[in-house]
């Protein structure tokens, strides 16, 4: 499959994409690598890319006094970047990083700005990536209000395994908001548990 078509399936996690209008977008799209331990972007910079992870994982984080809190993560078929910088053309608040070597299927803005111009496409593109953002996060916050960092531990351990497999303890501790050592308490505790039943 071509690289190329995470950007397409990243945005019809809201609704397909008709092949005339993807005819549109594909010439506008660019493949950029990153190697593990990149930034894709950092604090300061404007986001000038909307773009989708065709291989690899990259990591969003932000720097709170002497550390680096993460708050998103994004593989094969999501989308990442700054949206708010990229939206505003405002310096960027968070830090992006390739976590392993990255390829990412990338729209420049004013490259949308031109579909905008030149086809409804552009405002699909701009409403999908919004509605998904903002469906992201209302149900992250919800998580994070409502569950205890082994409740969230667990969600992950059964809706997303790519999560417990390829983010390294700190960082996933960290989109945790505990400790490292406190999750590896959380991951006995369920570890342990399991095995008596």
């Amino acid at each position: 499959m071509s690289l190329y078509r995470a950007f397409r399936k990243a945005l019809e996690e809201g609704a397909p994409i008709q092949d005339e209008n993807w005819s549109h977008i594909r010439p506008l799209l660019k493949l950029r690598h990153f190697k593990k331990g990149e930034y894709i972007i950092r604090e300061g910079q404007v986001e000038d890319y909307l773009s989708a992870v065709a291989s690899g994982c990259v990591r969003h984080f932000i720097v709170k006094g002497d550390h680096q809190v993460s708050f998103e993560f994004a593989f094969e078929n999501e989308l990442s970047n700054s949206y708010a910088s990229f939206l505003s053309r405002q310096p960027s608040r968070i830090f992006i990083e390739a976590m392993e070597d990255v390829c990412l299927v990338s729209l420049h803005h004013n490259s949308l700005q031109e579909l905008y111009k030149d086809s409804a496409v552009g405002e699909r593109i701009g409403r999908l990536t919004t509605e998904n953002y903002y469906i992201w996060r209302e149900q992250r916050e919800l998580m994070l209000l409502t569950l205890s960092p082994e409740e969230l531990y667990l969600d992950l351990l059964s809706n997303y395994p790519v999560y417990i497999n390829r983010i390294p303890q700190k960082y996933l501790a960290s989109y945790l908001q505990v400790k490292p050592e406190s999750l590896s308490r959380i991951k006995r505790r369920i570890y342990t548990n399991r095995n008596r039943t």
